[in-house]
């Protein structure tokens, strides 16, 4: 994608007040390191050390980050910073794990031995899934998914309890509670890759029974639709990744792995960062959502270039120039633009609607502001 071009598009599109400048900082670097098992998983450095990092620290601190900082002071923040835990942190770390364990066959030509290796940094990664997504879930009735109340696997969904009930979300907290409940249950236990593999069937299949019966206006809001969208086909994705890893066949289950990624970063940066939202406002379908699929092909396709040829560099050196070109323009250019008004339109802001959860601004402040900008 040309960089240039795609800014002059960005700011034709949406630019409304001045860009703001900031540095696009990354990790990077292949390790087997094992996480952190003693804290909730908030930061990229307490996840799954991974050549994936170089792509999830700019996403979860510039993207995530700015849309966090957009709902600053609001009962969004919490919402927006608990669901980018679970999407960029949780998510990209199993992506992550997967990603070691078909480099770690390449290299030792035993698959069998490097994907039995990898079940814990995946069960790790799943476990901290079923921390923050409830949580993220919670947030928006106040909680904060790192506090006690609002943290810990299967939080309120125990017991039946469902603390979505009488919210639009109600259904789709009725769908996950057994599935939270069965994650909790299963935290000390060390699972094997298939029981790994049945598990996330069960999260995908209950979450897409869920969200299939929250209201339309709810799955069309920008930002919040765009994480329920982004939510079920990740999980959808993880469901195909780890069904051939479970049978060992390390071809295919690298290819559904480039699609996982490539679904993960066109969804976070067009439907998270409401770009689909706000092109169809306007009218102006694919004039920035084109180049950024273009972008996440380029980088997509890289990966699976190299995640099977243990003779190649790290995948980190493989991906570099096309996460530069795509994300920098996104998050210097792109993003103040979209959430300046958004800041604007939030300032002050308080529950305040028919729902008496946060989704009132969603589906008032936010939805007008982004409709109308």
């Amino acid at each position: 994608m040309n960089t240039s071009a795609f800014s002059r598009l960005a700011i034709l599109a949406f630019l409304s007040g001045s860009l703001l400048v900031s540095g696009c900082n990354s990790k990077s670097g292949l390790s087997d390191d094992k996480p952190q098992r003693d804290t909730n998983n908030d930061t990229v450095a307490e996840g799954v050390t991974g050549p994936l990092d170089l792509a999830q620290a700019p996403l979860y601190d510039q993207v995530i980050g700015q849309l966090v900082s957009a709902t600053a002071g609001t009962p969004l923040e919490g919402t927006m910073e608990c669901i980018g835990q679970a999407v960029v942190l949780d998510v990209i770390d199993v992506v992550d794990a997967i990603a070691l364990a078909l480099q770690g066959a390449a290299s030792s030509g035993d698959p069998t031995a490097a994907f039995d290796g990898a079940t814990e940094n995946i069960q790790f990664a799943l476990n901290e899934l079923a921390h923050d997504l409830p949580g993220a879930l919670t947030a928006l009735a106040g909680e904060d998914c790192n506090s006690p109340s609002g943290s810990g696997l299967g939080a309120g969904f125990t017991g039946g309890d469902n603390p979505l009930a009488g919210t639009p979300l109600e259904s789709l907290g009725a769908s996950l509670g057994p599935v939270f409940e069965q994650l909790g249950g299963e935290s000390g236990q060390d699972l094997d890759l298939q029981s790994l593999s049945e598990l996330v069937h069960e999260l995908s299949t209950a979450f897409a029974t869920g969200t299939a019966q929250v209201p339309a206006e709810v799955q069309d809001a920008p930002i919040f639709g765009g994480l329920l969208t982004t939510l079920q086909v990740a999980l959808d994705d993880l469901d195909s990744t780890l069904d051939p890893l479970s049978m060992y066949d390390g071809e295919n289950a690298a290819a559904e792995l480039e699609i996982t990624l490539n679904n993960l970063l066109d969804n976070l940066l067009t439907e998270v960062v409401p770009v689909n939202f706000i092109e169809a406002q306007s009218d102006q379908q694919g004039a920035i959502s084109g180049p950024i699929q273009d972008a996440v092909d380029q980088i997509t396709a890289a990966l699976g270039d190299n995640l099977l040829d243990a003779g190649l560099p790290p995948l980190s050196d493989a991906l570099d120039g096309p996460l530069a070109t795509l994300l920098d323009p996104v998050e210097n250019q792109l993003l103040p633009a979209i959430l300046g008004p958004i800041t604007e339109a939030l300032g002050g802001s308080t529950v305040d609607g028919p729902t008496g959860t946060s989704l009132d601004l969603i589906l008032a402040q936010l939805t007008n502001a982004l409709a109308t900008g």
